[in-house]
This record gives structure tokens, C-alpha cells and sequence, in this order.
């Protein structure tokens, strides 16, 4: 999480989210009447966490006490302006949403259990005291102003789990290990919390029916990468006016990636051999230094004049993120190491770990069986030790910008990365070769004017989703068919050179300025809701979904451009309408068949609640 000012109660590596009264009614001339009085509770994902805090503000129309997010004219998408509201953004709904930014994994635990003490922040061993505050908070979790309505954690109930991961494509394997926990309620910033035990829990399609997952937003997991040293010398870096230009802090082929994300190279001044692909598929071997050309210099130089370790700086909860980045390398990789000479199809393929993961342990296992023991084993204290942090905000710190910090590397959305992250302690991040530059024959990148390879930016994620080889949505879709990292090539299909036959689309797209690092972030709903304590649970859901969903389509006359406006301004971009027109069809138009539905007191329900009993709580 982007660490802000240092006047705040409560920081933490996690994005809560709560509205104070006071700050509602003094945000934008809203009316005291307009108090929230109603929530949407929603936890997970630590990549979608700031930009869902400024989507709710905008929802509001009201900012939240110590988010670190205003309302100005002076927001601007195409710039971007970190940490600005649009002006204008005042719906006004006196619904809040409430967002415990606690990780992909623990998202999803809270939405298969239909718990929300699920949404904690961290790993639990059972039997674990976590110190508090509990889990760890920024901004709190709690609004001590407006106890009546959100006055404690956890929150009450689970209306949407965020993950950028994908749920399990059977019901069957829709299953998460549940902690339980002393208290099990009201958990403050002053009291530690014990996990006493642990049971296998089930997602329960009687009580909740079907499982709903659709994409929230497409998103760019960048690189971001600690150049201050003076022993680096970049060629390709691309610099205005001294400072790095967004995506220009180096700029990585698919060889590079692979390279270091294996353990295959671990200084910056390596002189290694590694594999690459031309432009007709033929493996290809070259140091790996070979792309860093440029800036006047026209022969290829280490990294690094003195050794300098290249410490990749890895999730250790559980991250959609790490998913995105361990399915990119499962596609890209194997293809360079067709004989696994580079032990690439072992690490990435065929190894005892199944990847993708949301588990970067899984891609170290595979590593350690392939290598043997480095700097990649976890606790180790040799020189270069990668470097295991939580939360995407524990990812952005741990890069960093100081010189002692030099030569990390590592994964996080594009928002924790300049130029849209609003932290002083935001790095810069990379720019990366895809295949379309490979397949032209474009490995060394052209460094004299601008940007050669493929900046983490909301059109070069939009550019990947538009690839044709993507399946169009069909209102006859499950939650299963939603996961756009099991969209593979069918068929026979051979580009560059290449079988990619069965592999996944997003990693591979040979579309032009497509960032190849996209994916997305899922909002995983039920069809089924309990409104026994709150009657209007169901249509406050579904008017916040059908608002922001709808912000897609700019002919749609319920559009609202701000929508877009801010998810851009965090490096992401709206989904496509093919999607909007879709979900709107399949779960929030009056007459679908698979309408997000409220649960009758008694009796039979219909729509999303057919032969379900009680909803989910």
C-alpha cells in the first residue's frame, strides 16, 4: 500500500476502506443529509485497492478522512494527476463502500466461506497471536465518527470478494481453508486477535447460488525496478528533463524476463548466456546484457560495472498479482528453452508446483528443485537475497528509491509505480519487449527519442484485450468462462515461428503496443443475498454495479465518463463493452435469467435465488 502522510493513526501494507461523517459532510457541499447510512462491503485485492477507494469516493461523491485523495480541477486521466478526483465526480449516493484491501487470496477466502473475519490481512498459521493493529490498517478500518453504521471490523457481512486470480472453474474445487479467530468481532487497532484453528470450507451454491465472477477492470502488473546506483549504467533508459519517462527505467526483452525471474541471472553485471527467440522463432543465444544499447552508445555493456545483485522483491501472501506474473512466465518462458537446456520448461512447465500461482513460493520451489539452493531460497542470507514482502504496497517499499536499495526488482500493479502512484516512494518502472516486437525482429530497443518496448499504461492494456484470439462473452457464460487467463489459442496457431497452440492469449498477444503483463482484477459475486437485516442490500448492489459497469460504454445513456476517467488515472482501463453489454444482459438487466437476486423470507425463491435457501448472510 502507497505509505502517505506521516500524520496518520494507523499505516499498514493494506487499503481499508471507511467513511467518516465528518469528512462526507464537509467534501464537495454535500448535504448533512446525504450522511452513508448503507454499505457495500468488499475486501481483497491489494492491486485494486486504490483505485476502488477513488471509485466509491466518486460514488459518493466524497472523499474518505485520510485517504489521501481529493476532489480538483486540476485532475487530469491523460496526464495522469495522482491522487486527484475529478471535480465534477459527485453522485452523490448516500450508499458507502467499504473495501478491506487485504490480498487476492484472503478476498477470495472471505467470498467461499461468506465470512468476512476472512478478510484479514497476512498469512495465519492457526493458533497465530497477530499483533495489533489487526490486520494491518491504512486508512483504519473503523469509523469511530459514524459507529452506528461502520464503527467496527470486521464489517458485518461479504458482498464482494476481489481477487486478481481466478475462482476454481469447478464447484467442486471452490473450497478455502478458514481460520478461526478470538474475538471473532469488533476487532480494534488496541486488541490482538488469536487464530485458535483451521476447517475446510466449501462454497455453498444451496445457500448462495452460482458463483459470479466478472471483471472489475483490465490492469497492468508492471516492474518496477531501483536504479539508484552509480555503478548501473541503462543505455536504454529513456530520460526528460533528468527524470525517468513512465516505463522507461529499463527497458527488459522476453529473454531478460525470463532470465531473471528463474533465477537464471542474479547480478546486473552478469555476463551470462541466455536464450531469446528472433523473429522466426529460432532459439537464439546472446549475453544478457545484449538489449542495453542506446543513448549514444551502440554496442551492448553490462548492466552494472561492478557486481551489483539483482534481488527480486516477490509477494509472500497470497497475490492475484503473483498470478498475473507466474502466467505470463508460464506462456513466454518455455518457448525460448524448447530442450529445457536453461531449465526453463522444468521451472515453468513440468515442475512439481503447478503454475500460474497466487503463491510466488510455488515458482520458488520450482526454481530450488531446478537450481538447488541461491538467492532465491526463502530465509537465506547469502549476498543478493530476494526479497519477500506483503501487499502490494510492501512490494513498492521494498523496491524502493534509495541507493541502498539499488539493483531490486519486482511486480506490482501500475499504480504503485510512477507516474501514476501518488507515494514519494514510488519507483519506476520497466518497459517490456512483447511479441509483436518480436516478431518484427525489435529486441534492441531505439532509445534516441522515446519509448521502443511497451510502457505498463491503460492503452497498452487495453490494446492486449482487444486481441481477436480472445473469445467474445456470451450470456451463456459461468463464472469459469469469466477467466480471461484460461482464454488459450485453439486450434493449430503458429505466429513468429511459434506453437503457442493452447496457451494463454494475454502473455502472447502479437497485437501492436500491447502490453503483454495484463489480466485483470475479478469482483466475485453471489447470485443469492440475504436482505433480512438490511432490505435494500440487493438494489444498492446492483444501482453501484450497474453505475460503474456502465461507465464503459459511452453511448450507454446511463454512462458515466468520470468512471473511466479515474480508472485510468491509476494506469488501468475500463473493460471492454463487449463485457459491459454482457454483464449488464447476464446479471443486471430486469428480465436475465441470472439477475443478482434477494432472497424471500420464506419459501422458493426465483432468478438467482431458485432452489436456494437463505442467501448469503
Amino acid at each position: 500500500m502507497r505509505m502517505q502522510s506521516s500524520t496518520r493513526d494507523l499505516l499498514g501494507t493494506a487499503s481499508v476502506l471507511a467513511l467518516t461523517a465528518a469528512a462526507f459532510l464537509a467534501s464537495s457541499g454535500a448535504p448533512a443529509s446525504a450522511a452513508a447510512n448503507k454499505g457495500i462491503y468488499v475486501g481483497g485485492s491489494t492491486l485494486a485497492s486504490e483505485a476502488f477507494r477513488q471509485i466509491f469516493n466518486c460514488y459518493t461523491g466524497a472523499t474518505v478522512g485520510g485517504d489521501g485523495f481529493s476532489f480538483s480541477s486540476s485532475f487530469n486521466a491523460a496526464t495522469p494527476t495522482p491522487g486527484l478526483l475529478p471535480s465534477t465526480c459527485t453522485v452523490a449516493s448516500t450508499v458507502q463502500g467499504m473495501y478491506a484491501g487485504v490480498g487476492s487470496g484472503n478476498g477470495f477466502r472471505g467470498f467461499i466461506s461468506n465470512n468476512p473475519a476472512q478478510w484479514y490481512g497476512g498469512t495465519v498459521t492457526p493458533v497465530t497471536t497477530i499483533a495489533p493493529p489487526f490486520p494491518a490498517s491504512q486508512p483504519p478500518y473503523i469509523d469511530s465518527a459514524n459507529s452506528t453504521n461502520f464503527g467496527s471490523y470486521p464489517y458485518p457481512r461479504v458482498d464482494i470478494g476481489l481477487s486478481d486470480s481466478p475462482l476454481a472453474a469447478t464447484l467442486a474445487a471452490l473450497t478455502t481453508t478458514s481460520i478461526s479467530f478470538t474475538p471473532t468481532n469488533n476487532w480494534t487497532a488496541t486488541s490482538a486477535v488469536t487464530a485458535s484453528g483451521s476447517s475446510v470450507v466449501t462454497y455453498s451454491t444451496g445457500t448462495y447460488g452460482n458463483p459470479i465472477q466478472i471483471p472489475a477492470f483490465e490492469v497492468n502488473v508492471a516492474i518496477p525496478i531501483n536504479v539508484q546506483s552509480t555503478s548501473l549504467q541503462i543505455n536504454s533508459q529513456i530520460k526528460s528533463g533528468g527524470n525517468i519517462v513512465g516505463g522507461g527505467a529499463i527497458q527488459l526483452t522476453e529473454g531478460q524476463m525470463c532470465a531473471i525471474f528463474s533465477g537464471l541471472v542474479t547480478d546486473w553485471n552478469s555476463t551470462a548466456t541466455i536464450p531469446y527467440l528472433d523473429s522466426t522463432g529460432a532459439q537464439k543465444t546472446a549475453n544478457f546484457y545484449y538489449a542495453n544499447v542506446g543513448n549514444g552508445i551502440s554496442a551492448a555493456q553490462p548492466y552494472a560495472n561492478a557486481s551489483l545483485p539483482i534481488r527480486v522483491v516477490f509477494r509472500t501472501d497470497g497475490s492475484g498479482t503473483s498470478f498475473i506474473l507466474t502466467n505470463y512466465l508460464k506462456a513466454v518462458c518455455p518457448l525460448l528453452d524448447p530442450n529445457d537446456t536453461y531449465k526453463y520448461k522444468s521451472i515453468f512447465s513440468t515442475g512439481t508446483k503447478t503454475l500460474p500461482s497466487n503463491g510466488f513460493a510455488d515458482l520458488v520451489t520450482n526454481i530450488q528443485a531446478a537450481r538447488g539452493n541461491g538467492p532465491w531460497t526463502p530465509a537465506t542470507t547469502v549476498a543478493g537475497a530476494w526479497v519477500g514482502a506483503s501487499g502490494s504496497g510492501g512490494v513498492q517499499a521494498a523496491v524502493g528509491i534509495t541507493s541502498t536499495q539499488a539493483g531490486r526488482i519486482g511486480y506490482v500493479s501500475a499504480d504503485f509505480t510512477k507516474p501514476y502512484a501518488i507515494a514519494a516512494v514510488a519507483p519506476d518502472a520497466a518497459s517490456l519487449q512483447n511479441e509483436q516486437l518480436r516478431i518484427a525482429g525489435t529486441a534492441i530497443p531505439n532509445t534516441s527519442t522515446s519509448l521502443t518496448f511497451v510502457a505498463p499504461t491503460p492503452a497498452a492494456a487495453d490494446a492486449a484485450w482487444s486481441d481477436t484470439r480472445l473469445q467474445a462473452p456470451a450470456t451463456t457464460w459461468t463464472w469459469a468462462d469469466y477467466n480471461i487467463y484460461n482464454n488459450t489459442f485453439t486450434g493449430t496457431v503458429t505466429q513468429g515461428g511459434v506453437n503457442v497452440s493452447g496457451l494463454s492469449v494475454l502473455p502472447l498477444t502479437n497485437v501492436a503496443a500491447a502490453y503483454p503483463l495484463s489480466g485483470t482484477t475479478f469482483l466475485a459475486l453471489y447470485s443469492c443475498y440475504s436482505v433480512q437485516t438490511d432490505t435494500a442490500r440487493v438494489t444498492n448492489l446492483k444501482n453501484f454495479l450497474n453505475w460503474y459497469i456502465k461507465g464503459a460504454d459511452s453511448t450507454d445513456p446511463n454512462y458515466d465518463a468520470k468512471v473511466s476517467q479515474v480508472i485510468q488515472n491509476n494506469g488501468f482501463h475500463h473493460i471492454p463493452v463487449s463485457y459491459k453489454t454482457n454483464i449488464v444482459a447476464q446479471y443486471l438487466a430486469i428480465a436475465a435469467n441470472g439477475l443478482i437476486s434477494a432472497a424471500p423470507a420464506s419459501g422458493t425463491g426465483t432468478k438467482g435465488c431458485a432452489s436456494v435457501t437463505g442467501g448469503a448472510l
